[in-house]
């Protein structure tokens, strides 16, 4: 009896372990939004080894050569070249820099953090639900 009991005990904190995910997981999850960004704007997606998203009016893509439970360093990064309004092909420059510089990320709850080689932080994204 007690057997059983230990057991089942196993088997469902195993279970919620499983239902947390691992960092990777919750990573390629869904869509991200940079927080502070208004509507469509500055986005992230991670998936079967590459990264894409919008930058402000510009789509991006590129790969990943590292990414494990807390490293993530993305390469080959492209994107359109579409003229973008105002300011925002300054901001988008910006956003691509800090991109190119990531070597890790964190993520909790439904906030990932993007960091550079010393652990500062580059960019703060928001979930968004998967369209």
């Amino acid at each position: 009896m007690n057997k059983n009991l230990i057991l089942l005990a196993a088997l469902a904190l195993g279970g919620c372990a499983m239902t947390s995910g691992s960092n990777t997981a919750q990573l390629q999850a869904h869509p991200w939004q940079l927080q502070g960004a208004d509507g469509d704007g500055f986005t992230l997606q991670v998936s079967e080894g590459k990264v894409a998203g919008k930058g402000g009016c510009n789509r991006y893509f590129g790969g990943i050569t590292q990414l494990d439970e807390q490293a993530l360093t993305l390469t080959g990064m492209g994107a359109t070249r579409m003229m973008c309004p105002g300011d925002l092909m300054a901001r988008e420059g910006d956003y691509f820099q800090k991109l190119s510089q990531v070597a890790s990320y964190q993520v909790s709850a439904n906030q990932l953090v993007l960091k550079d080689a010393s652990q500062t932080t580059l960019l703060t994204f928001e979930a968004r639900p998967a369209q």
